[in-house]
């Protein structure tokens, strides 16, 4: 198995991959050797890297042999620009990373200005179900994995050039088909583990809780953001379901139960190990 690695801190890489993986789930994994070392943000165009930390991801993957990584979000029109500017930058310093777009802008972006970078469809294509509650009615929590679901969803990443898909796990399966499914570009296929995004937004609870009462959400869209998602994210207890929950930033995620994802395991061709949630 080849794995990705999503740390706090380039300087953190361990020699076992398994190891960067939280207490309780490393025995679910196979041995393998770390191939990526990803950053930036799927889910929060705040928490994009400045070029300074970027060149570092790239600096600290490039002395490890491994490819460098750069996760990117949903995004606004200034979202956009700000992945231009980084992308633009990073070229001109001759570091190449993967991207994970989760924006069809940004995959025009890439087509448009940074043709030669791998491309690579992140977890927010994916729109399967992925509502918590509904392992009460499944507690062996496994997915159908119905190959035939996102067909024509494959068909067009590969027209588009795209190389490798990634997801977490959701409650149906499927999404990331088989291995060789007959397409004339093989796409890799990526899960990300164990943590599984139940919901986020542009709304962040974290954000608007840095404002005097009354003045949350609605100043919290225009400003910029300090990221006091930085660091640990919070626990969080919820009546309706009895899996881990944690907020981290706008994003909720929740731990699947152990069994989903272990049926997950052999439809991956990488697995990406996220050291906490984080957006």
């Amino acid at each position: 198995m080849d794995y990705g690695l999503r740390l706090t801190s380039p300087s953190e890489v361990p020699s076992d991959p398994r190891a960067a993986c939280p207490d309780g789930w490393r025995d679910l994994l196979p041995e393998g050797r770390t191939v990526a070392l990803y950053f930036g943000s799927e889910f929060c165009e705040d928490r994009l890297p400045d070029p300074a930390e970027a060149k570092a991801w790239c600096e600290a993957a490039h002395d490890r042999g491994v490819e460098a990584t750069l996760a990117t979000p949903l995004v606004s029109p200034e979202g956009l620009r700000s992945v231009e500017r980084l992308l633009d930058g990073l070229a001109v310093a001759g570091l190449r990373p993967a991207v994970v777009f989760n924006d069809w802008g940004v995959l025009g972006l890439l087509r448009e200005r940074h043709a030669s970078l791998p491309r690579r469809a992140g977890r927010l294509m994916n729109r399967s179900l992925r509502d918590p509650r509904a392992y009460r009615d499944a507690p062996g929590g496994t997915a159908t994995h119905d190959t035939g679901r996102h067909v024509r969803l494959r068909a067009l990443l590969r027209t588009l050039g795209v190389g490798a898909i990634e997801t977490d796990a959701d409650l149906e399966g499927g999404y990331l088909g088989e291995r060789d499914d007959g397409g004339a570009v093989r796409l890799d296929r990526t899960l990300h583990f164990p943590f599984t995004y139940a919901a986020s937004g542009r709304g962040c609870p974290l954000k608007a809780a840095l404002y005097p009462e009354g003045g949350g959400f609605a100043q919290a869209f225009a400003d910029p953001c300090p990221a006091p998602c930085r660091g640990r994210p919070l626990p969080v207890q919820r009546p309706d379901t009895a899996l881990p929950h944690w907020r981290a930033g706008n994003t909720l995620f929740y731990e699947p139960p152990r069994e989903a994802m272990r049926s997950w395991l052999p439809r991956a061709d990488r697995i990406v190990v996220h050291a906490m949630a984080a957006p």
